[in-house]
């Protein structure tokens, strides 16, 4: 038998989860994400799909005199993210995204596809949103194992908490994301140029709020969560925990 407890909805801005035990640091460089191959291949993944759009085809037109003038803004610092172009969709629930341009979107990618890998070591196993060989469907089927098992094949109670967050991505706080990544993040370029994309959108709190649209915001938020999914898995001893995106669910034989 399941028994579900109130769904609850949280107003997270972040305080921070003290007590998260850091072992390892990023050891590229900044280097590593400007470097002319390191673009020429995050433009690579970035256009697939996309080849016959036009600003696509404007931007590769002149591709190498692009990439090397985004490299030189990069490596002297003038780089500056641009502002975005805002649409609705459905996806089922109305969401506003927000699209960068190609530039910003090409220096998205080349950031990515640097830290990424790194972060993925980090996060917990039971994180399933925007995570390669992870998704829905895995995170439905590891919430029905541990149902299983919590409830020892349906012969006893197992109770569950269902929460998410209110406003995930328009409630994520600038400073706490930055902290959290400096603790991960030695190199003060890579930092830098986090700031430059975490800055860049503008919301009616400022220094709160990231872009749904972009690939960046994907990772930040998994980073920014992580804190909390440590907190939760080494700290309260939550062994039964899923979470995916803003949702996440407890699984316990124990109702308190």
């Amino acid at each position: 038998m399941t028994n579900f407890c109130t769904k609850l909805k949280f107003d997270w801005l972040g305080g921070g989860i003290k007590g998260t035990i850091m072992k390892i640091q990023l050891t590229h460089k900044f280097e590593d994400i400007v470097s002319v191959n390191n673009l020429l291949l995050a433009w690579q993944e970035f256009i697939k799909g996309k080849r016959n759009k036009k600003d696509v085809q404007k931007f590769s037109f002149n591709l190498m005199d692009n990439i090397l003038s985004l490299q030189q803004d990069l490596v002297n610092h003038t780089y500056k993210h641009g502002g975005y172009q805002a649409f609705n969709i459905c996806d089922p629930k109305p969401r506003n995204i927000h699209k960068a341009s190609i530039r910003d979107r090409l220096v998205h990618h080349a950031v990515y596809r640097i830290l990424y890998p790194f972060f993925e070591r980090i996060f917990i196993s039971d994180s399933y949103s925007c995570r390669l060989e992870k998704g829905m469907y895995k995170a439905i089927k590891r919430f029905i194992d541990f149902y299983y098992v919590v409830s020892k094949n349906n012969t006893k109670t197992c109770w569950v908490l269902k929460c998410d967050i209110r406003k995930f991505f328009a409630s994520i706080n600038h400073k706490i994301l930055k902290n959290i990544l400096s603790k991960y993040i030695p190199d003060k370029n890579i930092l830098w140029l986090l700031g430059e994309i975490i800055d860049s959108f503008y919301s009616i709190k400022p220094g709160v709020g990231l872009p749904l649209g972009n690939l960046t915001s994907q990772l930040l938020v998994n980073i920014y969560m992580n804190e909390f999914d440590q907190f939760v898995k080494h700290k309260l001893k939550e062994k039964y925990y899923i979470r995916y995106s803003d949702d996440f669910v407890i699984l316990n034989h124990n109702k308190k």
